[in-house]
């Protein structure tokens, strides 16, 4: 079983050890977004983000804020287009990045493009676990959070769904009461033209009536 561990943590090392956790995301103006990290103590920890675009020339700038388990402040800037931060961990636990918009501007929606990387220490020199092991523990904060991600995506997709669905059933609902009222309309129409029609014989019968009474015709 230790094996298997083993050879499964050198799989996602091969897959992941050289890739950046890189992140592209929409910050709504008044809102914000946390991205979370599962580190071990000792774990190196650096990030970089930027604007990566902006609705508006006004929104183009995002404050970060870094937080550790116990919710202490690791680095927080204001109101830039760029930054980065860097630290390690001084003890196991979920370690969380925040992005938010200085000013809010109503519809404004500001792309941020994240890339975190993390390399983990081994402090017993060698012993212990293979490094392979700890990098994959490593990732296993980023694997969850992607998880959640995921599941944010999948609730998303079915609102959506459930949307579109509503959206067809009202879309058919009024095109039949537009068939209803052009039917309305239509009878209305013939009605009106049988009344014309009745109303100008009756005239007519009632002008020749007169015009015979009066020896005219």
């Amino acid at each position: 079983m230790t094996a298997s561990r083993s050879l499964l943590a050198v799989i996602l090392l091969a897959a992941t050890a050289a890739d950046v956790d890189a992140l592209v995301f929409d910050v709504p103006s008044g809102g914000s977004k946390c991205l979370t990290e599962e580190l071990r103590r000792g774990a190196l920890s650096h990030a970089s983000y930027r604007v990566a675009e902006a609705t508006s020339a006004a929104s183009s700038a995002v404050s970060a804020r870094v937080a550790g388990p116990r919710g202490e402040e690791l680095h927080l800037t204001e109101g830039v287009e760029a930054g980065e931060f860097r630290f390690e961990a001084a003890e196991d636990g979920r370690y969380t990045a925040c992005f938010w918009t200085p000013r809010y501007l109503r519809g404004a929606i500001v792309s941020i493009d994240v890339q975190w990387t993390t390399e983990v220490r081994d402090h017993a020199g060698g012993a212990g676990s293979p490094p392979a092991v700890a990098a994959a523990a490593a990732k296993e904060g980023h694997i969850d959070s992607m998880i959640g991600e995921l599941k944010k995506l999948e609730v998303s997709t079915r609102l959506i769904h459930e949307e579109m669905i509503s959206l067809r059933r009202s879309e058919g609902e009024m095109q039949k009461l537009n068939e209803d009222t052009t039917m309305k309309i239509h009878s209305f129409t013939q009605l009106s033209l049988a009344v014309c029609v009745g109303v100008a014989g009756l005239q007519l019968w009632h002008l020749k009536t007169f015009f015979q009474k009066r020896h005219i015709l």
